[in-house]
């Protein structure tokens, strides 16, 4: 009778639990990443129409810019994306998109809508705004859409570096991270959107901030992007420490809004101020 070594009884198995952990992360790879169409050809009676312009706060149009609105579904096995309208800015920078909400909430672990611009296709040099913008959706925003038109339009302004000084007189400077930030709108139309960009302020505000170090008597300069024909909020503001962190950062100086044009050229200086942890929020 032959019997076998249990040291090849041993190398089996393992090879076949290696062999069944391969097959299983095969699936799994291969469910990760699902992308299907449901676009329709014409808008139906049951139909949500999304339109608007993009253009610059001049009016200058701005043409050939994807415009998508998609459908998420996150599970165990990974996520699917359902496209479920596309199209792009005409000449005169106007789009139309149309969908049918059609989804039964709840079929994945997590699940939302997504409404898209795309201003990656814009110069970095130039614009302010050169990337995909997504804001999304609540899916039980969805259910009074049905054979609506929502009006989403956009003002996306030109670029200016600005110098802006910090001056500190003497205040007591409190310990962490500080930048200069600021923040103007682009969003000149619709309120049904929530922006995942900024979530401490209003949808269509967009924020850039600038890291500089705070001295404890005297001044220091940074230069930060402006947008050009619109109305630009600028203050000092306070990251935290290692202890806490505020991402939108609390007020360290007074604020001033300016309007910037092409030919602006002067220096915008502000004065430091302790930060209160208490006193969170920008006034604009």
């Amino acid at each position: 009778m032959r019997i076998n070594h249990p040291k090849n009884s041993n190398h089996s198995n393992k090879y076949l639990s290696v062999v069944a952990i391969f097959l299983l992360f095969s699936f799994i790879t291969i469910s990760c990443d699902r992308e299907d169409d449901e676009l329709i050809p014409q808008p139906t009676e049951t139909s949500t129409t999304i339109t608007g312009y993009v253009k610059t706060p001049d009016g200058t149009p701005l043409a050939n810019i994807p415009v998508s609105f998609d459908y998420f579904v996150k599970g165990v096995f990974g996520s699917t994306v359902i496209h479920k309208a596309k199209g792009n800015t005409d000449k005169s920078g106007f789009y139309k998109i149309f969908f049918e909400t059609d989804e039964t909430p709840g079929m994945g672990l997590h699940d939302r809508y997504s409404f898209s611009v795309d201003l990656s296709v814009l110069p970095t040099d130039k614009y302010i705004i050169a990337e995909k913008l997504d804001f999304y959706i609540p899916l039980n925003n969805t259910e009074e859409w049905s054979g609506s038109t929502i009006n989403c339009n956009f003002s996306i302004p030109l670029k200016k570096l600005v110098t802006v000084k910090v001056v500190n007189d003497g205040t007591f400077v409190k310990e962490g991270k500080y930048a200069v930030k600021n923040m103007f709108s682009y969003y000149t139309e619709g309120d049904f959107i929530s922006d995942g960009q900024n979530l401490w302020d209003d949808a269509g505000k967009w924020c850039i901030f600038e890291s500089t170090d705070i001295p404890q008597n005297g001044t220091t300069s940074v230069i930060i992007p402006f947008a050009v024909g619109v109305d630009n909020a600028v203050r000092v503001v306070y990251h935290g420490d290692s202890e806490w962190g505020y991402p939108n950062g609390i007020p360290a100086s007074e604020g001033k809004i300016i309007k910037i044009t092409n030919d602006f050229n002067d220096e915008i200086e502000l004065q430091y101020q302790t930060p209160d942890p208490n006193n969170r929020w920008d006034e604009f």
